[in-house]
């Protein structure tokens, strides 16, 4: 059986799960960007489109970057206890509950709709490293099953897709991803609109400009460290704008966070896998794109170290 007769079946058995329920919660993943919200407002969308058993249709989730916020106006926030508890969970863009933000969530209580390596055992899940974004499974899925879309699940698929791949430059791009964007564009995505709406404010392109000013390069590794507190806003924006610049193998960007922590993002090139050195620093992720957590700048010194180990 090929890969599109299998992944049929299973957007045919996630399809029909959720068409039992007439409630339903989308969760969103920590520190969200494009992708994790995209798909949760396209799935939203499309359900409330296609499923009219449902009744409600809820995200859940927090800390909207800015330059996303057109496509959740309302805001992004906690479902209440009552839809929480009387709804069916549907995690969006991550593979383990520890990355979901809203606490309550258990695993084996809920969907799963992820493009990352396979953690936490689900009640049924659609996932694995095979995709760029889960924004493509999502384009994926609405093409297969013959769902009716409209402007805004087009906004967050393209919002999805466009971030994710960094503009259709990182991994698992396919004929498919390309493919699943010419749909987008078929059904009447306004492309130039979104490319617009996404972009950043003088603001924070000073910003970006500055942290990327530090950039240092030890052995196989370019690198930059914010000491200047960088919010979830600007994170995907400036280490994609990092990675432009570098010509190593492997990029790391830590940024200093609330809280005196460093959020760490490693990017790989080609071979290197940065998965397994997120993993082993308490963190996680693809094999050329993963992120994790140092407390100081001494770690760094410890993560560079290993990294050059090859």
């Amino acid at each position: 059986m090929n890969i599109i007769k299998i992944m049929r079946k299973e957007f045919q058995k996630f399809w029909q799960i959720l068409s039992q329920h007439e409630y339903i919660t989308l969760c969103t993943h920590k520190n969200p960007d494009g992708d994790t919200i995209g798909s949760s407002v396209a799935f939203k969308e499309i359900i409330e489109l296609n499923l009219p058993n449902v009744k409600k249709v809820k995200i859940s989730g927090g800390d909207c970057p800015r330059n996303l916020e057109f496509l959740i106006p309302e805001g992004l926030g906690l479902v209440d206890e009552e839809m929480f508890a009387k709804s069916l969970k549907v995690v969006v863009d991550t593979s383990t509950v520890k990355r979901v933000f809203d606490s309550r969530v258990i695993a084996s209580e809920s969907l799963k709709f992820d493009h990352h390596p396979v953690e936490d055992q689900f009640l049924f899940g659609i996932g694995g490293d095979n995709w760029p974004a889960t924004g493509q499974l999502l384009t994926q899925m609405i093409m297969e099953l013959n769902l009716q879309t409209n402007q805004k699940a087009l906004e967050g698929l393209a919002v999805a897709l466009i971030t994710d791949t960094a503009h259709f430059t990182e991994r698992n791009i396919s004929s498919t991803t390309f493919d699943a964007m010419s749909f987008l564009m078929s059904q009447g995505l306004e492309y130039k609109k979104v490319l617009q709406k996404l972009k950043l404010n003088p603001e924070e392109k000073r910003l970006i400009f500055k942290t990327i000013s530090t950039l240092k390069i030890d052995g196989n590794v370019s690198f930059l460290v914010s000491e200047e507190e960088i919010s979830n806003d600007i994170v995907r924006p400036l280490v994609n704008q990092f990675l432009s610049l570098i010509n190593t193998e492997v990029g790391l960007v830590a940024l200093k966070q609330k809280g005196e922590f460093y959020r760490c993002s490693i990017r790989s090139v080609d071979s290197y896998d940065v998965g397994k050195v997120a993993k082993e620093f308490g963190g996680g992720g693809h094999k050329n794109s993963a992120g994790f957590n140092i407390s100081n700048l001494e770690e760094l010194s410890v993560v560079l170290k290993r990294i050059n180990q090859k």
